[in-house]
């Protein structure tokens, strides 16, 4: 079951946002977007691929947000609130090929 916070009366505040969204009037409230471009773009009104994001406390919505800009920022404020340095991905570079053997 979702959390208190999710349900009816939030379910009816996203709703509310759907037409805005399919406008394409929606912009990333986050503080940090992550995406290319702030806009949410209207195809993906009746999806799951924009949120409806809340201030730090979790108590007052901001408005849309990119599903991806949204849940890293709570993960982020999550590991703070831990105490938990964040993560950075090394990639190792790809040993290049001896293209001159025969």
């Amino acid at each position: 079951m979702a959390k208190p916070k999710y349900r009816w009366a939030h379910q009816q505040e996203r709703k509310r946002w759907v037409p805005v969204v399919a406008a394409g009037e929606a912009y990333c409230a986050e503080p940090v977007c992550k995406m290319r471009s702030r806009l949410i773009p209207p195809a993906w009104a009746n999806t799951q691929l924009w949120h409806l994001c809340h201030d730090p406390t979790g108590t007052v919505v901001i408005g849309p947000g990119h599903r991806r800009c949204n849940t890293s920022e709570g993960a982020s404020r999550g590991n703070r609130q831990r105490g938990r340095k964040p993560v950075t991905v090394k990639r190792e570079a790809k040993p290049k090929a001896n293209r001159w053997v025969v």
